[in-house]
């Protein structure tokens, strides 16, 4: 998902440096459900998880969660393969809205197949940042990252509505909207992809960079 949800502008600066609302609630939401690839309707709540991916010395797990309306991403970044140990942790929380059936571009599997989707429209919630060795919090400190100079090792810091300088960026609030589109088949779930601006449009791709398996 190329949007801003996915935090591509903080991988490339924590290693070369080397849940959902805020609000409680006690209302309960039903189970979402949307149409898999079979046709069949079926519920969007569990876990959804990438192990351990990567290469050289950047590896992350990814975990998202969805009950009733709630969608919970959370990336770990580690310096190993094993995943074992752990850099930082990047988590955002939306409430999300399940749209209308439709179908890819043809232009994102080997088959050249339009494949069944739906429309998800999300609302940003949260948006936290986790660095999760003292070296990361030292690096994080000397460059003023998201305007901070107080990053403390295993402390999460809401980055919601900030650009790494720490200026207002007012496209990352809460509230802010973006457009994907899921894609279950079996246990995997995938998003959308491809390069368009998910702050305005449905992606027309799947991301084959990130398959989930439901746990």
């Amino acid at each position: 998902m190329k949007n801003i949800f996915f935090i591509t502008l903080m991988i490339s600066t924590l290693f070369f440096m080397q849940s959902c609302s805020t609000e409680d609630s006690t209302a309960t939401t039903s189970s979402q459900t949307m149409t898999d690839s079979t046709g069949a309707s079926v519920s969007l709540d569990g876990t959804y998880l990438i192990a351990c991916a990567g290469s050289g010395s950047s590896y992350n797990k990814y975990e998202v969660v969805i009950s009733g309306t709630t969608f919970t991403y959370k990336d770990e970044g580690f310096s190993d393969d094993t995943c074992a140990t752990a850099s930082f942790s990047v988590a955002y929380a939306t409430t999300f809205t399940v749209g209308s059936a439709t179908t890819t571009s043809g232009s994102d599997n080997s088959s050249k197949n339009d494949l069944a989707v739906t429309k998800i429209d999300h609302a940003l919630q949260s948006l936290s940042m986790t660095p999760l060795s003292e070296a990361l919090a030292t690096g994080l400190n000397s460059v003023s990252f998201k305007g901070y100079t107080d990053w403390v090792n295993g402390t999460a810091k809401s980055i919601i509505g900030l650009y790494d300088n720490g200026t207002t960026n007012s496209t990352q609030v809460v509230g802010a909207v973006n457009y994907d589109i899921w894609y279950i088949n079996g246990t995997s779930f995938q998003y959308g992809g491809g390069s368009v601006d998910t702050s305005s449009t449905y992606p027309t791709e799947l991301d084959y960079s990130y398959v989930y398996t439901k746990q």
